[in-house]
């Protein structure tokens, strides 16, 4: 047997990978012609082009879906909870008597009397 099967080939120092680590940078191309730049029309100032990102969902809009989310999964929690885990009607957990009678049960409970 040889040593030479048993070699890893040497790779490039401008392999992507090296790129991609930082070792070995890739010079800008060169312009072949600088004069064959195209020039902005007469009339047109030659600024600079900026670009000008648009959000797709504004911010005030990500606001109001994260507190509607919000409320529907507290909504569902407490039905889960009270129809699942409490054994009572999946729809009682909206009427006001039923928060009533729980406020009741915290508040007996807390007596310092």
């Amino acid at each position: 047997m040889s040593d030479e099967r048993h070699q890893e080939p040497m790779r490039s120092p401008s392999s992507r990978m090296a790129r991609r680590k930082g070792r070995v940078r890739k010079s800008p191309p060169t312009p072949a012609e600088p004069e064959a730049k195209a020039l902005p029309p007469e009339g047109e100032a030659a600024a600079p082009r900026r670009f000008v990102r648009t959000r797709l969902i504004p911010i005030w809009l990500r606001l109001i879906i994260v507190i509607v989310l919000m409320a529907a999964s507290l909504a569902a929690g407490a039905v889960v909870g009270y129809s699942a885990i409490g054994d009572g009607k999946p729809l009682d957990v909206f009427r006001p008597s039923t928060w009533k009678h729980i406020i009741d049960i915290v508040e007996k409970g807390t007596d310092r009397g």
